[in-house]
Parts: C-alpha cells; structure tokens; sequence
C-alpha cells in the first residue's frame, strides 16, 4: 500500500490538548502492512516540531478482537512524524498514539 492518507488510509480519532503535552490517536484502515507509512503533521495537533515524546502502537491481532502492543519506528522532519509499523503482520488495522510537548514556549523553566 506504501504511504497511507489520512481520510483514506487512517482517521484521527482523538485529539488531547494540555498545558504541557498534547496527544494524538488515530486509527488504521484493516489491511495496513507491516512496511506501509503514515505521515502525521504533529504542529497541525498543537505539537512542537520538535517536541515529538513518543509514538505508542498497537494493532489488532485478529479483526477487531485483541489488540497487542507494537513498536513502530519513526522519524521526524520539519514538523511531521513518519511512522511505520514494522513488527507484526500484514493486512492488520493499527491505531497509534502521538505524544509531544505543547507547541507553547513558556516564559521560564522551573
């Protein structure tokens, strides 16, 4: 499949907004591969560019019954983090949670 939309391939299911930390949560379409790539604009969520904590994954070992834990690899450049799922199988529906720092600067550090 390669690289999947969002609107077609995933869907933004949550977006949590905090003082510090934003998150976002979205969810795969069933027939994500293992080696397919989401690209996610983290500022568009309120998430510095370069603020990215994490990204938590879990997918569907059989249609929508057990999920199980995953570690996807990422990367980010200029704002937007590229996840891929790696291990697990194919044709498998994912959901991914974003996490970074607030796209706020505060005035001191405590």
């Amino acid at each position: 499949m390669g690289l999947l939309v969002e609107g077609t391939g995933y869907e933004i299911v949550g977006v949590q907004r905090g003082d510090v930390f934003n998150e976002v949560t979205l969810r795969t379409i069933n027939t994500v591969d293992a080696a397919d790539t989401i690209a996610v604009d983290m500022t568009k969520y309120g998430i510095n560019a370069t603020g990215l904590i994490g990204v938590d994954g879990y997918e569907h070992t059989t249609a929508n019954s057990v999920t199980v834990h995953i570690d996807p690899t990422t990367a980010v450049s200029s704002g937007t983090v590229t996840i891929t799922p790696g291990a697990g199988g194919d044709n498998r529906q994912r959901y991914f949670m974003i996490k970074g720092f607030a796209d706020t600067n505060p005035s001191s550090a405590i």
